[in-house]
């Protein structure tokens, strides 16, 4: 039967939602400090933005069921694109499971670090600022795998959009050198800066353009029909 246009518009909206409570938390919270960043800059930080900054990583951890969502249906639209031996749909659902996994933990690192540990002692502070950084890239891990096996189907297939598959292969490759921002304490590569920001603004886009057009385009099964 393949996916309904019901379901891919309900699947494009969570995704729209999840895009725009995304947004919000990345905005209401200016840049939180970079990996290697002293505990005076912690506690400076957090104390000027304590009340934003816990909002905002709960607003992250929101994003996890809507984009569960929005997977889900996509996955499905995949598959029904990739027709027999269909397996890259797999990959793309492991990926998302693993970003949103990561995601959500990266997010009560933080909260954790917004609510006591930038005051908790600086040793404290440095570390919940670190691992929450480190989450937040590693999540690249995952957004790798996803928007990399969707951009192969979609642009083998066409479903969803070509262009978009053709994008994505660009998102998935400025997601590995986002990824390498682990090793940096400083300078344009420093975990948490510039490349990091980048690489989750370019992600964001890419998951609104794909959610939107998951709204406007028929599956491509049925558009054969």
């Amino acid at each position: 039967m393949g996916t309904s246009r019901h379901a891919s518009i309900a699947g494009g909206i969570a995704g729209i939602i999840g895009w725009v409570v995304f947004f919000v938390a990345f905005v209401l919270a200016p840049t939180p400090p970079t990996l290697g960043a002293s505990a005076t800059e912690i506690v400076s930080y957090y104390t000027e933005h304590h009340s934003a900054t816990l909002i905002a990583a709960f607003l992250f951890a929101i994003t996890a069921p809507l984009f569960t969502v929005w997977a889900g249906v996509l996955a499905a639209r995949l598959r029904d694109a990739e027709r027999e031996g269909a397996w890259l749909y797999l990959v793309f659902l492991a990926g998302v499971i693993v970003t949103l996994a990561i995601d959500v933990s990266a997010s009560f690192m933080w909260m954790a670090l917004s609510g006591r540990g930038w005051n908790a002692g600086d040793a404290t502070a440095q570390t919940l600022s670190d691992i929450a950084n480190y989450g937040f890239i590693f999540t690249g891990f995952g957004s790798v795998a996803f928007v990399g096996a969707a951009s192969v189907v979609m642009i083998r297939t066409g479903e969803v959009a070509r262009t978009l598959g053709q994008l994505g292969v660009l998102v998935a490759a400025i997601q590995v050198v986002y990824l390498f921002t682990a090793f940096f304490n400083d300078g344009l590569m420093v975990g948490g800066g510039p490349i990091t920001i980048v690489g989750f603004t370019l992600l964001g886009l890419w998951l609104l353009a794909v959610s939107i057009m998951m709204i406007i385009r028929e599956p491509v099964v049925k558009e054969m029909r």
